[in-house]
């Protein structure tokens, strides 16, 4: 977002807690892994002691009873052994992240009945916003691109904002070219929620090698623009109006804590997981600061676009025609490959919500009614406003601050009571996050409330 390049140091903090919270998520999936395991052989005893009452004679039960409830402690024993193994050990343990484990499981398993709800809600907003950002992202990248064909004149290629009074081709308004392009990627995208899709690593493979490439692009081009001199940036030191913005672009960050208990349980070796997550965030936390920085200086503060990739479709920032339409098109390559995904979480969740319903398994309320209704919302909010600033602020600053920062550090919390309960107050949970006092419990809560307190406050400022 534009105004979100003004002010990246405000935002180390809130970098710094969103890792607290996914370290608080891998202990929490680590927990409940553990919480399937000791119910999986507590149903498998009384099972095994149901088939014991029903083929043994009475005269034996006795004796019989008394064999197997010492079998089943030294069993039992066994496990909290295994559960008592240190965080590096690389033993097999009950604490591994193996079973396949979704948020809302998490929730389910660890929240009041209200809890889970209020969490299903929120989660379920959170994916609205993500796909109503997308819904707008295509069909204005799409029209800033083709309604400006470029002809590399070396003059820029952008045009006012104003969507109502410039005309794209003939008669046709920018709006109505925004509304083609928006109905044309439903059209082809939207099918897609109707089914389950599997099998998607190519295209997740191709996705991540073109943003790449882009960011690629971006860099050594702000980079060559700002060292022969051509930078004509000059960000102010803050900009507070700017922070609805702000927290709102960490939405996209909300969606991987969503997806998080997907991803881990596939990798092969954990050992060093809380490591390479940490790694992962200095890197990219540091590409991204490096490259806003560098759009604050390359570019006039007030030309900045709502979609930043949108200022390189310019003949006189990027050698030639290719690497323009490469540019504008990515947003549509990458939403293309994203919207889907979490068009059918949001089916998914949408139906886990009505599953106790008996209706709910009807063929068409299952395969058509619940696809539509994770479709047709969005489409709508992206029909009444191409406003990506205002969708992007309100779905990061409330759904998405509360996913990273509120349902997070609440799992932590209760699982690590439910844990000690079922093995004990000394239990060493194996990937067990480095922040255990629950100070930074706390931290992250107050500053979700600060969060949401000051944006709804600015917000209220800025309609009066």
């Amino acid at each position: 977002m534009k105004q979100a390049c003004n002010i990246p140091e405000s935002m180390s903090l809130a970098f710094s807690l969103s890792y607290i919270t996914v370290t608080f998520l891998i202990e929490v999936m680590s927990s409940a892994n553990a919480r399937v395991v000791w119910d999986r052989s507590n149903d498998i005893h009384k099972e095994n002691q149901m088939i014991l009452k029903e083929n043994i004679p009475m005269s034996a039960k006795r004796e019989e009873s008394t064999q197997s409830k010492a079998l089943h402690s030294e069993s039992s024993s066994k496990h909290i052994c295994c559960c008592y193994c240190l965080p590096d050990d690389p033993k097999s343990s009950v604490f591994d992240i193996n079973e396949l484990l979704s948020l809302t499981d998490l929730t389910k398993m660890y929240f009041s009945t209200v809890g889970d709800l209020l969490s299903r809600i929120t989660l379920m907003l959170g994916i609205y916003g993500s796909l109503a950002m997308f819904l707008t992202m295509v069909p204005f990248s799409l029209t800033e691109l083709f309604c400006n064909i470029p002809s590399c004149t070396g003059e820029s290629n952008f045009t006012s904002n104003s969507y109502d009074e410039n005309h794209c081709w003939g008669p046709i308004s920018r709006i109505n070219a925004y509304r083609i392009f928006l109905a044309g990627f439903v059209l082809l995208i939207g099918p897609f929620v109707f089914f389950s899709i599997q099998k998607n690593k190519f295209i997740q493979i191709f996705a991540t090698i073109v943003s790449f490439s882009v960011f690629c692009i971006m860099f050594i081009m702000a980079f060559h623009l700002l060292a022969i001199g051509r930078g004509k940036g000059n960000p102010a030191l803050a900009n507070f109006s700017a922070l609805p913005n702000i927290f709102g672009a960490c939405s996209l960050a909300a969606v991987s804590h969503a997806t998080l208990p997907h991803i881990i349980p596939p990798i092969l070796n954990k050992a060093n997981l809380g490591l390479g997550i940490a790694i992962v965030f200095i890197a990219v936390g540091a590409f991204y600061a490096l490259l806003s920085l560098m759009i604050m200086f390359t570019f006039e503060n007030d030309k900045i676009q709502e979609i930043v990739l949108l200022n390189f479709l310019d003949c006189s920032i990027v050698p030639g025609v290719f690497f323009i339409y490469f540019l504008g098109l990515y947003t549509t390559f990458k939403v293309s490959a994203i919207f889907p995904l979490n068009a059918v979480a949001l089916r998914d969740n949408i139906w886990a919500m009505f599953s106790s319903f008996q209706w709910s398994r009807i063929w068409a309320v299952e395969r058509l009614l619940f696809p539509l209704l994770a479709i047709i919302p969005p489409t709508v909010i992206a029909v009444v406003t191409e406003n990506i600033e205002v969708i992007v602020g309100i779905t990061g600053s409330y759904a998405a601050t509360t996913i990273q920062f509120i349902i997070p550090p609440l799992l932590v919390h209760y699982s690590r009571a439910d844990t000690q309960e079922k093995f004990g107050p000394s239990v060493h949970i194996k990937h067990a996050s480095p922040f255990q006092h629950n100070f930074w419990i706390i931290l992250a809560i107050i500053f979700a409330v600060f969060t949401i307190t000051t944006v709804t406050i600015l917000y209220i400022t800025h309609q009066s």
